[in-house]
């Protein structure tokens, strides 16, 4: 046996900051903070899907049509800030799917920051899906509700990964559509 076999690993506990705010003396209890949270979250139910509308408008506007120049990067920055929103807020309300969609639009922009080329037939398809994500038939629906389409999204997003492999480490131009 190693000495570190015959030694017992010692565990200990270290609380964060939040933990430690957690449990000070006061405010409400757990029960009435998830009350009061469901309350706030029913209350803003009724904008939400205004909100969720605008965002899509604003993110559908920031991306360039088929064949406009893709290399200023600022659009994609805007582009990922509606997504992320979207991502963040739209599974708390109860639109799973449109989380779903959005999140995969943060993931491609990730990608092509770190230098995947820029394919427009992936962000129309994840556009597209996200459009069907806000009808009425799919709006409530979590993606494991529709696993054809999830899954159709996942391959789509995986092969856009593929080619970005496969150019290794060539220098790729954001416009060029392989």
């Amino acid at each position: 046996m190693s000495k570190l076999e015959d030694k017992e690993a010692r565990e200990f506990h270290v609380e964060t900051k939040f933990q430690q705010f957690a449990k000070r003396p006061g405010g409400i209890p757990r029960e009435q903070a998830i009350v009061n949270a469901q309350t706030t979250v029913a209350a803003l139910k009724p904008n939400f899907e205004t909100w969720v509308d605008d965002e899509m408008a604003k993110l559908m506007k920031t991306v360039p049509a088929n064949g406009a120049d893709v290399d200023d990067r600022a659009w994609m920055e805007a582009a990922d800030l509606h997504c992320q929103r979207l991502a963040d807020v739209s599974a708390t309300m109860g639109y799973d799917f449109v989380s779903y969609v959005a999140n995969n639009l943060c993931l491609m922009f990730e990608a092509i920051r770190r230098g995947a080329d820029y394919r427009r037939d992936v962000m129309v398809c994840h556009l597209d899906a996200l459009t069907l994500g806000r009808k009425d038939r799919f709006a409530r629906m979590k993606p494991e509700d529709v696993p054809e389409l999830t899954d159709g999204l996942r391959r789509v997003l995986e092969s856009a990964k593929l080619k970005a492999k496969q150019s290794g480490s060539k220098a790729t131009r954001p416009g060029s559509n392989s």
